[in-house]
């Protein structure tokens, strides 16, 4: 889950420029109070945001009002698991996010479809999934090494 979360996120990063082409994004102190109050999950890392990253997340946040009561709730989760990763989990959601954008169409849905089946899965489900395999995992009578050929 973490994985798709975070592609999300950056989903909410990768939207268009915003209109000042300048560079210049305000300082957390020169935000509204509206914006501090949407923004702030990345209030304690807003002076380390470049300017454009500072800026699509102003457009995110004067596109919150009109969002409902479920999609604020669920860009407020998003922002506060995007403030929780470290630089480098944020460039491998990324590369992640950059990836399924290159996927044809009908490969994103199809990963869709297998998201959703595996968060219908009960915890118990995902954990026995997400457990890598070990040796002693393998079916009876698996050869434990290729055959020599002689």
């Amino acid at each position: 889950m973490r994985g798709f979360v975070a592609a999300l996120a950056v989903a909410c990063v990768s939207l268009p420029a915003a209109a000042d082409t300048s560079g210049n994004a305000p300082d957390w102190q020169q935000l509204d109070p509206t914006q501090r109050a949407i923004l702030a999950p990345l209030g304690h890392e807003w002076s380390n945001l470049g300017p454009e990253r500072r800026t699509k997340w102003l457009e995110l946040a004067a596109r919150y009002p009109s969002m409902t009561q479920d999609e604020q709730a669920r860009v407020r989760a998003r922002m506060s698991y995007w403030a929780s990763l470290s630089p480098e989990e944020r460039i491998e959601a990324r590369d992640r996010y950059k990836r399924l954008q290159s996927m044809p169409s009908d490969q994103r849905e199809t990963l869709r479809k297998q998201w959703e089946a595996y968060e219908s899965l009960s915890p118990e489900e995902r954990r026995r999934l997400s457990t890598p395999r070990q040796p002693s995992d393998k079916p009876p009578g698996a050869a434990s090494a290729a055959p020599v050929r002689k």
